[in-house]
């Protein structure tokens, strides 16, 4: 299975293409993905291999990016003729630190609020979910580590997803039934006033 992963939850951005869980070709995305994937793929790769599946990361994190990787994304899977899947994002982080008994990776939600997903020995054990701020101290006594990709108050360690600990650990745990194509949002948009 060959496969083309985009992590722009984050900034800066990444891809890979992965086969069997081996990185044949990697590369950073800066500004918008639409207009860095392609100098980026041409820079890295002498000889374009079509992919199997294209993975997002789907978050949480920032809109914009996830947006513009899946928009990317389905551009190139309409050319490739390859199925776009969703993947958490927080796998990579989990990837990352696969030796913690449990791991809280926490995020800011904006608005008092907080993301929160937890993974047991590197699986996930807890989906995304959205906490009050307040909250966050009796979240983060629950964990052996926790860890943050935006730097958020009270969380010590910082943390980045990226794409090829995300290969890394969708090769090793599969795909997550259920998840949508969509960035991890979990509560509706505010109204305009």
């Amino acid at each position: 299975m060959t496969r083309l992963i985009l992590e722009a939850s984050s900034n800066p951005g990444s891809w890979v293409l992965s086969r069997q869980g081996e990185i044949l070709a990697s590369g950073k995305l800066s500004g918008t993905v639409a207009a860095s994937l392609i100098p980026s793929f041409q820079k890295e790769l002498l000889d374009p291999t079509r992919p199997d599946q294209i993975l997002i990361g789907v978050g949480p994190g920032s809109f914009s990016g996830i947006r513009s990787a899946i928009a990317s994304a389905e551009g190139l899977a309409a050319v490739w003729r390859c199925p776009v899947l969703p993947v958490r994002s927080t796998g990579s982080i989990a990837w990352q630190f696969s030796q913690v008994t449990l791991l809280g990776v926490f995020s800011d939600a904006r608005r008092g609020d907080v993301f929160a997903t937890f993974y047991a020995s590197g699986k996930l054990e807890r989906p995304t979910a959205v906490h009050p701020v307040s909250e966050l101290p009796r979240l983060l006594s629950r964990c052996t580590l926790a860890v943050t990709p935006d730097a958020l108050t009270g969380v010590g360690q910082t943390a980045l997803p990226d794409a090829a600990t995300l290969a890394a650990h969708v090769h090793a745990h599969g795909l997550e039934p259920g998840l949508a194509l969509e960035p991890i949002h979990l509560r509706p948009a505010l109204k305009p006033a």
